[in-house]
């Protein structure tokens, strides 16, 4: 940013608070960055005593276009879509949520999962929720509690296609809500790490035993971890795969519950697959699982 004078200003004071009068240095215009990269000029009042505020002109704010709904301007310059985001508060004092858009064009390989920068209306060291609100394709954002840096902040992102996807520059992902203070943030306690998922299936019963016929057991194209723990769950719970008697295993049942749903319009209707003189055999077979237990 750097400012050139341009001309005098139309008054020697600005009314401040409390009766308060700072002087007026001039209008300056100056060149902004902003965080995606973009080039704006501005012609700002510069006041006595503030170095970090501009006052700019009501011809700036109706030239752009100003969303104080979603914290950004937008406006046009030399051809390309300037955004500009800026800090709203509400009637509380708390930062109001802000829309969340990519810094610069990112590009995902297929199958993989990475972390991709956004812009954040945010102070640094600021924490806040980041919640995904646009369809990105075969990108999948995570909502998540991120802290922001210089107005920027990661997210990971997870491309689900097997080819390259793309992210465009600007590009609106979602929505930026402030952690209050009030709030605690509570992280992972680790209950679900492998080695201790490992050691609980183990305490279920037993584990070490085969299954029988275990070696047509499928699992899909699984790592070898993956398919050793389940095939262990399998093992504890080896009475669901188990014939008993005239009772087909329990993982075998096709099992539908009835939604009453009053008034309303059912949720489903499952269509009656077997003809009338077919229901006491359908009778008899329900007879048979519920006796054998």
């Amino acid at each position: 940013m750097d400012g050139v004078r341009r001309q005098g200003a139309d008054g020697r004071f600005v009314e401040g608070i409390g009766g308060y009068l700072p002087d007026v240095v001039g209008v300056c215009r100056f060149k902004f960055r902003s965080i995606f990269n973009g080039v704006i000029e501005v012609e700002a009042c510069v006041v006595a005593g503030c170095t970090n505020e501009f006052l700019l002109g009501v011809d700036f704010m109706t030239a752009k276009t100003m969303g104080f709904h979603r914290n950004e301007a937008r406006c046009a310059h030399n051809g390309r879509s300037v955004v500009i985001i800026f800090r709203t508060q509400g009637d509380s004092g708390k930062a109001r949520v802000a829309t969340v858009r990519m810094v610069t064009k990112a590009s995902l390989a297929g199958d993989a999962v990475a972390s991709v920068q956004m812009s954040v209306v945010a102070e640094d060291g600021e924490q806040g929720r980041f919640i995904p609100t646009t369809y990105t394709g075969s990108v999948m954002l995570a909502a998540t509690i991120t802290t922001a840096h210089h107005g920027r902040a990661w997210v990971p992102a997870t491309n689900a296609n097997s080819t390259a996807a793309k992210l465009p520059s600007k590009k609106e992902l979602g929505t930026w809500l402030p952690v209050d203070k009030d709030m605690t943030i509570v992280a992972m306690n680790g209950e679900l790490e492998p080695n201790r998922l490992e050691k609980w299936l183990d305490s279920q019963g037993d584990a070490e035993t085969p299954l029988d016929d275990e070696n047509e057991i499928r699992v899909g194209d699984a790592k070898p971890s993956t398919r050793a723990l389940f095939t262990k769950l399998l093992r504890i719970y080896r009475q669901l795969t188990m014939n008993k008697s005239d009772c087909p295993p329990a993982a075998a049942l096709d099992v539908h519950h009835h939604i009453d749903t009053g008034d309303s319009a059912p949720i489903m209707l499952k269509r009656r697959r077997q003809a009338q003189m077919k229901d006491e055999i359908v009778d008899e077979n329900v007879t048979k699982i519920l006796q054998a237990g």
